[in-house]
């Protein structure tokens, strides 16, 4: 792991987490609500400056970021309504999904995404393919069997083994037939042709659904992992990542432009799922407060909501060091 990984890694979790307290600062703003500070990192100033009422600081420690409202009086939290509270809370999770939906868009138009569709990428040299398949060739069919996505793909190769097949392939927009033999590659214990698969660029519209699905899958696999935690089915030292993991994990995707932009865009999504966890001192428990507020009729005690936030953060420093301490085991052999 380099130090420019890790640098890279460690700019990439100051950016979101930066982009997550601008979202709370615009819907502070747009609701009347004085920032006193909006602040990027933690720790002791390093530059600091004053616009607007609002103070803008850099502090020492890149992984945190943070806003600091005013709370009572005129400007203050306290007179904001509920409806202005609640995109208030949920303007940080809401301006990261945006955050990971555009990152993600713009890799589908400019870099292009794996998709279903069996696109031809580089042909490797002394494999079945080299010389009969050529760069950006689709395949269609095989055996005249239509081919949807990779695990389809491989199953009719599985299917005929190392017999001469036919493939229905799609070549500078000319439908073509092509005999082939698989081969078994020893390594993998698969048949294979000998290529790599090629990225398909999108239009606008299509990689916005695609980034939406892949968005809503990403989320929504993590919610059922964060439940199957819960119930004990998963354990935790294999699923759980920490700071030190995520950094770890950056070494993987900084050799390309497009890697990293995608490893900031899911580093985003779960910075938005895990501030929406009902947890005390998180967004998501703001926001369940917020609706015991409305249904109880009035403002929930003070001092009841501070010791809920000391808790909260009680909660999440412990996770904090066991997801610390796993991920220096997992990367030290431990």
């Amino acid at each position: 792991m380099g130090i420019i990984s890790v640098l890279l890694g460690i700019l990439a979790i100051g950016i979101i987490a930066l982009i997550h307290e601008v979202g709370h600062y615009f819907f502070a703003r747009r609701a009347g609500i004085k920032v006193l500070e909006l602040s990027i990192g933690a720790g002791p100033k390093i530059v600091s400056f004053i616009k607007n009422e609002t103070q803008y600081t850099i502090r020492p420690i890149p992984f945190l970021a943070y806003v600091r409202l005013e709370e009572e009086g005129e400007g203050g939290l306290s007179n904001a309504t509920k409806i202005q509270r609640f995109f208030l809370y949920i303007g940080g999770v809401f301006f990261n999904l945006m955050t990971a939906l555009l990152i993600m868009t713009l890799i589908g138009i400019f870099s292009g995404v794996y998709t279903n569709k069996i696109i031809i990428g580089e042909v490797i040299e002394d494999r079945p393919a080299y010389s009969i398949l050529k760069k950006n060739d689709q395949i269609i069919a095989v055996n005249d069997v239509e081919v949807n996505g990779y695990a389809e793909f491989e199953k009719q190769l599985l299917k005929h083994e190392d017999s001469e097949i036919e493939l229905l392939v799609e070549r500078d927009n000319k439908i073509e037939e092509i005999n082939i033999v698989p081969e078994l590659d020893e390594d993998s214990d698969r048949y294979v042709l000998g290529f790599y698969f090629a990225k398909e660029k999108l239009n606008l519209f299509s990689s916005i659904a695609y980034s939406g699905n892949m968005i809503w899958d990403y989320t929504s696999q993590t919610f059922v992992m964060l439940g199957n935690l819960i119930t004990g089915q998963s354990n935790p030292s294999e699923n759980l990542v920490g700071i030190v993991g995520i950094v770890a994990i950056s070494n993987d995707f900084t050799t390309k432009l497009s890697d990293y932009m995608l490893f900031i865009a899911v580093i985003s999504i779960g910075m938005a799922i895990v501030n929406i966890l009902p947890i005390p001192a998180l967004d998501g428990g703001k926001i369940v407060l917020l609706g015991v507020e409305k249904v109880i009729g009035r403002k929930i005690n003070k001092e009841l909501e501070a010791r809920l936030t000391v808790v909260g953060f009680a909660l999440l420093i412990m996770l904090m060091v066991f997801t610390t301490v796993n991920d220096l085991q997992n990367l030290f052999g431990g």
